[in-house]
Order: structure tokens, then C-alpha cells, then sequence
């Protein structure tokens, strides 16, 4: 099982999230079915540098009151290994850390949590 980083944009199919994993479907060719509650998206792109020096990015993006997607601001993703990326760019001693559960072409399931001292 993949557990690097994606690239391009993944929607959140919220359908599928089990125990705490969260189930993100490529943009562009995942027929998702009719949502009320909107659907959050995840773009991954490569930034300055390489991927070992943190050289990917993720922007989350949320339906806004007009339901339109608003980008919250581009976090880097710096490796932790095992398929885990703390967030740079928090303000507190703890930090944001996704990990990657599986990544595939077609299915991109990962898990969200805060590490550090509160």
C-alpha cells in the first residue's frame, strides 16, 4: 500500500470516512453524488525545492456561504516518515499532522491529528 504524498486536487467523499479516516477522490474524474453540505478539497503541489527539503504544499479548501470553495491559507508538509507530514506554519508547540493511510490513483485515506505539548 502507497502511503506518499498525492499530487493535484482530491475532494473529500465523506460518504466513505470510517473510524477516523478520512476518504478523498480525485477532483476531476470521481462522479460524486449530490451533496447539500458541500464538499472540502485538498490540492497538493510541489513547491520550491524537493519533496525530501518539504517542497510540497496543501491547500485546504471549504464551501463557503455562497457555496463556492474557499482556499484557507497553503500549509508546507514536512516529511515525519511512515507516511506522516506535520503541517509548518502553526503558531502553537503542537502541530497539525496528516498521514497518509493509502494512496492510489483512484482513493487518497488519511488520518488527521494534533501532536505536541499543549
Amino acid at each position: 500500500m502507497n502511503t506518499a504524498l498525492p499530487s493535484g486536487s482530491w475532494t473529500h467523499s465523506f460518504e466513505e470516512d470510517a473510524d477516523g479516516v478520512e476518504v478523498y477522490r480525485p477532483t476531476a474524474t470521481f462522479p460524486f453524488p449530490p451533496s447539500r453540505k458541500g464538499r472540502k478539497v485538498l490540492e497538493f503541489e510541489a513547491g520550491a525545492g524537493n519533496m525530501a527539503a518539504g517542497g510540497m504544499r496543501m491547500t485546504s479548501m471549504s464551501p463557503g456561504p455562497d457555496d463556492r470553495p474557499r482556499a484557507g491559507p497553503a500549509a508546507q508538509l514536512l516529511p515525519l516518515g511512515m507516511g506522516r507530514y506535520a503541517l509548518a506554519g502553526t503558531r502553537t508547540a503542537q502541530q497539525d499532522v496528516i498521514e497518509i493511510v493509502e494512496a492510489t490513483p483512484e482513493i487518497l485515506r488519511l488520518t488527521r491529528r494534533r501532536e505536541g505539548n499543549p
